[in-house]
């Protein structure tokens, strides 16, 4: 209860403000009556703090004096709810701050409604009887779950659930809803996850906000126990909602200052203020100029809120598809980490997009490092593996870069090129070393095998990798082997003093020891002992050495524990050659070639360069021999002794230099695979067993943007379906009622989506998004909800091409698993090629060098060309400040610009008999012209923003609308998925089919064939054609080698 003087005050502003609605100066909204904050902190600070404080009580005492007016000198006004709203900063939480803090506060939050629930009654007044006495109670029932009381009758013994019955025809009920309000996605930083609450709304404030709409929530913030709560001591939070409020849908949250508006003012002026922006967008990836103009405008958009006469809205937000191949690598390939850990790229993430956090090894030398952000997979993708001189192997998709060496009069020249673009005796760079600092030992997690019956396990597990058990798994790997119930291994007469050495690292990893007996094989010489480990639950730890692999758990090791079990592998398995010069060095033998690879690949730990050959692998350069026996050595006597013989002389061996490239000696075409890659923002490059490779650039770009844009979601059209990108009803939690949940684009209302793996959504949802991205609008209609949400928002949508790879010969539309209805919503499409151009391939390289120097750097004096010309935070601000304030209106000389060069296109498309443009590119032009006025802060469209979206559009007509076939510009191969030639060539066929009917009952394709080269269609043009309209259900062989017309499509 409130202290008696703030009941008098409550009192007395009660009386004020329904005195100010019988005066007019307030209206009841409804059921309620909504109230400044600042009325009653101006009226009295106290009671305002008070409501704030201890709102449940000050709204009931409120509720109070209502009543007791509108029984009395008020009788005529009836006020359901007093709804404050317009809290002071102070008060407004962040949803990812609300704590125990706010409990039980009135606090206001805002954010964006996720997903609503349909209506449900809940009960407000509820009513029980006594099964005893009859009695009837009435109780007013709190939000939550429904408390049975006891009986009032003293002489009843009726009390609880047992003996009372809710009568549920006679209670009191009240609309209740529950939305969730997630945090503003322009205000988030970094990859963190969005923040949310849940809101419970009830009665005339239910049906008042939709998912997708920016709210401000007033409320109590109160707790609720989870669904399945049990013992848990874990609550849930929501807001008991007092008062709702919507808000506007564009940029006003990023706060802009004065000064930056000035300076944002001050940019627009410059007369290279395009230039500068193009550059701010990926300055880390060199070319790809028209790409990026194109999105910067997409950033800007067009003029907004347009309508036509006949009311249709106008969209101004634009939509661009990427088209690339992916540059991935495959599942085995090892990539360097920072620490000099050596990890599967596949094991660096589970699924596309995923954000990861890794220093990987960047091969400037010295070590350096740059941090891998995002994960990328991507499946059936087709394979090239390169073999080099040593046996070293990669293997990834035809266009992942790696860096060539050429050598021209004694210069050594570096470029990227695409796998596909190697020959045999090409070179490539490898490292020669890589520094490991790690110290620590890694833990085994091994686990001892849960029994019910039989006897446990009496021994120990090691809880650490130390050089012991690295050194015990060296010499399995080598001469041992892992069965169900036992580990066993050999050691040879010559090597006996081996097995006291292992019996002694057994005894100390398991406490177990091993039984050792000596056994004579038939046509042997010497003896063999044999050693085992008599044990299920070492076995079962032990049993990933069967793969005869280097395990995991030493590649994540430090040199210290590496060096060991490389030091026992080639103890069991290794040899020391010293017959006089070409016949020296130190070899491992082993029939498992990937075996080999490992070690060689653990090696460059030590800067140690090896060669595969055959089964064996060779160290024979005197410099890495000594390096071999001052690092690692063996552990016999007998090859200890002989390994210092051969280092003593290595030293007298030719001083040959670090090979730092090799020559490639087999390629190979692999059949399709998932492949997978880094992101590597900076450097764009990390090792992968050895060899220097590179990044693709396409969703580097998309992640990039997502970073620019002032509100952007990014999301995987592998892992988004339709309804996740739109929006979609579901069964709430309950599994009784339905929610109205809204999906990326809804939720981005307003700015922005990418969509990385466009072509790898499903079908049945890519046509989902047919409406959101034309109409900008999402209609739902399911289980009995029929609705339409907002969904106003640019999409930069970047697909992979079917097949993995280009072909240039084949039209656009044809080579993805896109419709062309969905093709042709795009205004822009791009292909992102890596194509081999020695000036453009020079200036990357370039680039790119100029990118180390600036890492190097660490920022002081870096290079103008790699760092942003306006910085992030400043653009970000830039493009919504504009588009907020700008809104260009088309001039009449830029308009006709426009309509002179899309009636010059339709006069070319009569000449040349093609459809070069329609009218759904003019659209695209003035939206276009328009983002470009915006650029530059201008209220008019003119004729130079005209000329430059002109130019941007003839770019994207000659790259993806040529017919590469007859050179002409044909807007058929997106709208119709093929050019005009090959829909003519289908007309003539089919025509010259039915005219052989007339002479034969059934038409042959040899015959068709032959007579199709009347037409001027070559043999190989035909048969492919015919193969089309096959597939394509225009034509049917009713007998093979003959086909009839199914029906005339054209």
């Amino acid at each position: 209860m409130l202290p008696m003087t703030e009941q008098t005050q409550s009192k007395e502003f009660i009386y004020e403000i329904m005195s100010d609605l019988v005066s007019g100066r307030r209206q009841i909204k409804g059921k309620s009556l909504e109230v400044k904050f600042e009325d009653l902190e101006k009226f009295d600070r106290h009671l305002a703090e008070d409501l704030i404080e201890r709102p449940e009580e000050t709204l009931k005492q409120f509720k109070k004096e209502i009543k007791e007016l509108e029984s009395g000198e008020f009788l005529n006004i009836k006020i359901d709810y007093l709804r404050f709203y317009g809290l002071p900063e102070i008060y407004a939480i962040d949803i990812r701050e609300l704590g125990e803090q706010n409990l039980g506060k009135l606090i206001r939050i805002e954010g964006v409604c996720n997903w609503i629930t349909l209506i449900k009654p809940r009960i407000k007044i509820a009513v029980f009887q006594c099964n005893v006495c009859g009695l009837k109670t009435r109780l007013p029932i709190r939000k939550g779950e429904l408390e049975y009381p006891k009986c009032a009758t003293l002489t009843c013994k009726g009390a609880g659930k047992k003996n009372l019955q809710l009568l549920e025809d006679e209670c009191t009920y009240i609309n209740h809803q529950k939305a969730q309000l997630q945090e503003f996605l322009e205000r988030m930083k970094g990859n963190i996850i969005a923040a949310n609450v849940e809101l419970w709304i009830e009665d005339d404030l239910t049906n008042y906000i939709a998912p997708g709409e920016k709210i401000n929530a007033t409320g109590i913030l109160r707790l609720r126990p989870t669904k399945d709560q049990g013992n848990s001591t874990i609550y849930v939070k929501y807001l008991e909602v007092i008062h709702l409020e919507k808000r506007e849908q564009e940029f006003e949250d990023l706060e802009i200052s004065k000064e930056e508006e000035q300076q944002i003012q001050e940019l627009a002026k410059d007369k290279h203020i395009y230039e500068k922006i193009v550059n701010s967008i990926a300055p880390s990836i060199y070319g790809y100029r028209e790409i990026k103009q194109a999105i910067a405008l997409q950033l800007f958009g067009g003029t907004p809120n347009k309508v036509l006469p006949d009311g249709k809205p106008i969209r101004n937000d634009m939509h661009i598809l990427l088209i690339g191949e992916p540059g991935c690598l495959v599942a085995g390939e090892r990539v360097f980490l920072g620490n000099g850990a050596i990890r599967k790229i596949d094991s660096l993430g589970e699924k596309h997009l995923q954000k990861i956090n890794y220093k990987v090894i960047n091969a400037e030398g010295g070590g350096k490092t740059d941090t891998a952000t995002v994960f990328h997979k991507y499946e059936k993708q087709p394979v090239i593996e390169l073999i080099l001189e040593s046996g070293k192997k990669i293997a990834g998709t035809h266009n992942h870069p790696l860096m060539s060496v050429e050598s021209k009069k004694g210069i050594f020249k570096h470029e990227w090129k695409r796998l596909d673009e190697f020959k045999i005796g090409d070179k490539l760079q490898v490292v020669t070393g890589v520094r490991c600092t790690i110290t620590k030992p890694i833990p085994t997690k091994f686990k001892a095998i849960p029994k019910q019956f039989g006897p446990r396990f009496k021994g120990k597990l090691p809880k650490i990798v130390d050089s012991d058990l690295a050194g015990l798994m060296g010499y399995i790997t080598g001469d041992g082997w892992v069965t169900k119930y036992k580990t066993e291994f050999v050691v040879n007469e010559e090597e006996k003093d081996l097995v006291s050495k292992l019996k002694t690292k057994i005894e100390k990893l398991f406490s177990i020891k091993p039984a050792v007996r000596p056994r004579m094989l038939p046509g042997r010489k010497m003896q063999l002992y044999y050693s085992t480990i008599q044990s299920q639950d070492i076995a079962f730890n032990l049993k990933f050495l069967r793969e005869k692999r280097v395990p995991e758990l030493i590649f994540e090791s430090g040199n210290k524990v590496a060096k060991e079990y490389i030091k026992w592998l080639f103890e069991a398995d290794g040899t020391v050659i010293n017959n006089g010069r070409g016949k020296r060095g130190i070899g491992l033998k082993s029939t498992r070639i990937e075996l080999l690879r490992d070690v060689q690949t653990l090696l460059l730990r030590f800067s140690i360069h090896s060669r595969i050959v055959g089964e064996y692998l060779y160290i024979r350069r005197g410099n890495e021999i000594i390096q071999f026996n001052k690092e690692i050595g063996f552990a016999s006597k007998k090859k200890k002794d002989k390994l210092t013989k051969l280092a003593k002389d290595a030293k007298t061996f030719a001083r040959l230099g670090k090979q730092r490239f090799e020559k490639i000696v087999r390629i190979n075409h692999l059949e399709k695979q998932t492949v997978y890659d880094i992101e590597v923002p900076k450097s764009h490059r990390f090792i992968a067993n050895g060899i220097v490779s590179h990044n693709t650039a396409k969703s580097t770009l998309l992640q990039y943007v997502a970073r620019l844009a002032p509100k952007c979601i990014m999301v995987s059209g592998k892992g988004a379906s339709g309804v996740g990108l739109t929006a979609s009803a579901e069964k709430d939690e309950s599994g009784e009622g339905w929610i109205l949940k809204a999906g990326a684009m809804v939720l981005a209302s307003g700015g922005q989506v990418n969509i990385d793996e466009f072509d790898k959504m499903e079908k049945e949802d890519r046509s989902a998004i047919h409406e959101a991205l034309e109409q900008q609008s999402i209609s739902i209609a399911k289980a009995g909800i029929v609705t339409t949400m907002k969904t106003k928002t640019a999409v930069l949508a970047a697909a992979n091409p079917k097949y993995g790879r280009f072909d240039l010969k084949t039209p656009l539309s044809q080579q993805f698993d896109i419709p062309v209805t969905l093709l042709s919503r795009f205004d822009l499409i791009f292909t992102v090629k890596d194509t081999l151009d020695q000036r453009i391939d020079e200036k990357t390289a370039q680039h790119i060098i100029t990118g180390h120097i600036a890492a190097a750097k660490h920022g002081v004096n870096v290079p103008s060309e790699i760092t942003p010309v306006i910085e992030i935070a400043l653009l970000r601000k830039f493009i919504a400040y504009s588009r907020k304030t700008m809104k260009p209106v088309l001039q009449a000389d830029a308009a006709e610009k426009i309509k002179d060069y899309y009636l010059e296109l339709r006069n070319l498309g009569r000449e040349q008999n093609t459809y070069p443009v329609t009218a759904r590119q003019i659209e695209g032009l003035i939206r276009l012209a328009e983002a470009t006025a915006k650029i530059r802060l201008s209220d008019k469209v003119e004729v130079s923003d005209a000329e430059r979206a002109i130019a941007l559009v003839e770019y994207q007509l000659k790259d993806v609308f040529t017919d590469k076939e007859t050179g002409k510009i044909d807007s058929d191969i997106i709208n119709l998925g093929q050019p005009k030639s090959n829909i003519d060539r289908k007309r003539t066929i089919s025509e010259v089919i039915k005219q052989m009917e007339a002479e034969v009952d059934l038409v042959s394709i040899e015959e068709l064939i032959k007579k199709l080269k009347e037409y001027e269609i070559p043999e190989d043009k035909s048969s492919k054609v015919i193969e089309e309209m096959l597939k394509e259900g225009m034509l049917y062989q009713p007998k093979p080698g003959h086909v009839k017309v199914v029906y005339k499509t054209y």
